[in-house]
């Protein structure tokens, strides 16, 4: 028997794709068996997920939120305010010291990027890795923090120097769990609206999918890559 699985997901609301990621690290968490699960995903609609340390009042605007309809959900990770519309979620649960280090934030970060930048040079898209620093936990609580996408952390996938893979983590005693996503397209003046952000500042620092190759790619796509992608690394062991 395998001890890694891919999930494929068809769109849910957002507290259910929460709520599955959560329920993942829960069970990574009680296994005593090695264990890692890739789950590929989408959103019935748009929504906003907030990191866990994120007050909702500061990571977003609430009322273009509610004028909207935009669901804001808390993440049972860390980061800042992301909105999710026409995207790929990915999300990375494991238990396995042998297939992802457990023991240390930055080896696994790194471990997936390149994992993530095989499957989005399957697109014909080359990436960079971000350099710098994750920023902490107390710094979320204290101070108003611009959107996800407006900056890059350290092992963030860049395209020509712009953001197109955003990821979180939240790690337990023994297991963890990575998310993120990766936008097929953009609507940066919707998203600064909902963000409280500035669009050139999205503009400058975020690229999507379809601008990288400048040409239409469906989710269906973008999916089986980044599926093929983690099958092939599962693969040669």
């Amino acid at each position: 028997m395998e001890d890694w699985r891919i999930i494929v997901d068809g769109p849910l609301p957002g507290l259910v794709n929460m709520e599955v990621d959560s329920n993942l690290l829960s069970s990574a968490e009680a296994n005593p068996l090695p264990q890692t699960v890739v789950r590929l995903y989408s959103w019935e609609k748009p929504t906003v997920s907030i990191g866990r340390h994120q007050a909702p009042e500061k990571a977003v605007n609430l009322s273009v939120c509610a004028e909207l309809e935009v669901p804001v959900v808390a993440r049972p990770t860390g980061g800042r305010a992301v909105l999710h519309d026409v995207e790929l979620t990915y999300a990375v649960v494991s238990n396995d010291e042998a297939r992802f280090p457990i023991s240390g934030l930055q080896p696994s970060y790194l471990a997936i990027a390149k994992i993530l930048a095989a499957g989005l040079g399957k697109l014909g898209i080359c990436c960079e890795l971000a350099p710098g620093v994750r920023e902490t936990a107390s710094s979320f609580r204290t101070e108003v923090k611009n959107p996800c996408f407006a900056s890059a952390s350290r092992h963030e996938l860049l395209v020509r120097g712009r953001k197109v893979a955003g990821s979180a983590q939240r790690r337990l005693r023994r297991s963890f769990l990575q998310h993120g996503s990766i936008p097929l397209r953009l609507d940066c003046e919707r998203m600064a609206r909902i963000l409280g952000s500035q669009p050139s500042l999205l503009q400058n620092s975020m690229t999507c999918i379809e601008e990288a190759v400048a040409r239409p790619v469906s989710l269906a796509e973008l999916t089986e890559a980044m599926r093929s992608a983690f099958e092939e690394h599962f693969e040669r062991g």
